[in-house]
């Protein structure tokens, strides 16, 4: 029987979001600036910022949703690791509105490593101004969200 201790892993993880009662532009690029947040495990966050801050290395799943209505045009996000870009275009995603008034839902996901106490915002990484879209009928939504969870 060997006298090798296992080494716990922590957990870290945490969900923000961007809620709001009408429609919100994002210029190119600006970061989204998230103003709720659900769970925080070893993730930094203050409403209103644009900005989290991991405090534990590791492999992170990440996700990122955002609403986006306006004129034809085309968006582009993606994540931005300690004041750069993440290379390779890991995390860069986008979408295209061929109509005016069209309102589309852009999803990106990644696994990156990420080292202890980074900062990680999403931004607008597209040539165009964007409206994301808080309400749909009467009912309030986030208009974007971002959630991170370090891997085992």
């Amino acid at each position: 029987m060997s006298d090798q201790k296992c080494e716990k892993s922590s957990p870290a993880y945490g969900y923000v979001t961007l809620i709001g009662s009408k429609p919100i532009t994002v210029q190119s690029g600006e970061s989204i600036t998230f103003n709720q947040n659900g769970s925080l495990n070893n993730i930094q966050f203050s409403p209103s910022s644009d900005t989290l801050i991991i405090r534990k290395s590791g492999d992170y799943r990440i996700e990122y949703v955002l609403l986006i209505d306006g004129p034809a045009s085309s968006s582009t996000y993606g994540l931005i690791l300690n004041d750069s870009l993440v290379q390779g275009r890991l995390t860069n995603y986008g979408i295209q509105r061929l109509v005016d008034g069209a309102s589309l839902m852009l999803i990106g996901q990644a696994i990156i490593h990420i080292p202890k106490n980074s900062t990680l915002e999403l931004r607008n990484i597209g040539p165009s101004t964007d409206t994301l879209l808080p309400i749909i009928g009467e009912q309030k939504i986030n208009a974007a969200s971002l959630t991170i969870v370090k891997l085992d």
